[in-house]
């Protein structure tokens, strides 16, 4: 690979991203990267760095083929988010939300999203599937969830994240506060499922809140 346009479309196939994800974490525009990936131009300074910390290769190695900084990858290797670009959250698969924290696995990663600066370094994102949520959280939503939360810290109200006993998947559920901070019940908000009874929270594991969404229209 002997330009810059090849090894990021190498890096881009073994990564499984696209260009609207390197849009998302470089903030560079579409004819930009269009630019790089033709090889009309290269990338440049706070671009180059972004993109080959997004691509999680050296940016010598990136920009002009210096073998001397490997860019050796496996595709199982864990990677701790603080190497990913600071301005980008990971979206991530139901099921690894259940074990999540500093390192994850790069294939489990589904997209990119921007952090809120309120956020702390082990916030992900997840996209809402089937519409148990409905209408708060709509199908293809993204949701930004904070784990580093604890149960005296939870409202009445707040969107949560639980695992229950069965080890599937985490569960997305409204907590309702009874007489007391200690007397915690989950409940679907889908109004057509309001006959579902509420659970305890005493038996479910807190993954994280909910502290906001993201609605796209267009990728």
């Amino acid at each position: 690979m002997n330009h810059t346009a090849d090894r990021i479309i190498s890096r881009m196939s073994e990564l499984k991203v696209t260009q609207a994800d390197i849009r998302r974490a470089t903030g560079a525009g579409k004819a930009t990267i269009s630019s790089w990936i033709k090889g009309d131009t290269k990338p440049s300074g706070m671009y180059a760095t972004k993109l080959a910390s997004f691509l999680q290769c050296h940016t010598d190695w990136l920009i002009f083929g210096r073998e001397a900084t490997n860019n050796s990858y496996e595709a199982d290797k864990l990677l701790p988010i603080t190497e990913i670009a600071e301005a980008m959250i990971p979206v991530i698969t139901w099921d690894t939300a259940n074990n999540y924290n500093d390192s994850i696995i790069m294939n489990s990663i589904i997209s990119w999203i921007p952090r809120h600066q309120h956020l702390s370094k082990q916030a992900f994102g997840l996209v809402i599937h089937g519409r148990s949520m409905y209408p708060e959280f709509k199908p293809n939503d993204i949701i930004y969830i904070e784990p580093e939360i604890t149960s005296k810290d939870l409202r009445d109200g707040d969107f949560i994240l639980i695992q229950d006993d069965d080890g599937k998947s985490p569960i997305l559920k409204q907590l309702i506060i009874g007489n007391n901070q200690d007397d915690k019940y989950l409940k679907l908000i889908n109004p057509d499922w309001a006959t579902e009874a509420m659970v305890s929270m005493d038996t479910c594991l807190l993954v994280g809140i909910v502290d906001s969404k993201l609605v796209r229209y267009r990728n």
